[in-house]
């Protein structure tokens, strides 16, 4: 019995970020099906391709994260969102699971949070 493929898109401003997760992702058997620079990008992508996982970056140009998980909610509400910031306050942590983030992770971020928390949102999907 084969299993299905875990699908993500990745969105950060930052292009090194988004090299790292991709590589730490695809290294884990997730597939990184889009990459978003941007919550707009992200949005369009995600409607485009569907993926089981959006990593989302909370401080970015033209629409920023919470903006995007906002729009998300209501569009793809089967979504599972993964915020991942450097900006982790308490506030901004409590504020992304209020708005629906099933998982919050800490820039810089070490690999085994990362996966982490693809567990857990893969897990609650089943």
């Amino acid at each position: 019995m084969k299993t299905r493929t875990i699908t993500a898109v990745i969105a950060d401003d930052d292009s090194v970020t988004r090299h790292v997760l991709r590589t730490l992702l695809r290294q884990h058997t997730i597939e990184v099906i889009g990459e978003a620079g941007n919550g707009k990008e992200a949005l369009l992508k995600c409607a485009a391709v569907a993926p089981d996982l959006l990593f989302l970056d909370i401080n970015m140009q033209e629409m920023g994260g919470f903006e995007a998980l906002e729009a998300l909610k209501h569009s793809m509400p089967g979504l599972a969102v993964i915020m991942i910031s450097s900006d982790s306050t308490v506030e901004n942590v409590k504020k992304a699971h209020a708005q629906g983030a099933h998982a919050f992770v800490v820039k810089p971020f070490c690999p085994a949070s990362v996966i982490e928390a693809v567990t857990r949102c893969t897990q609650r999907r089943v």
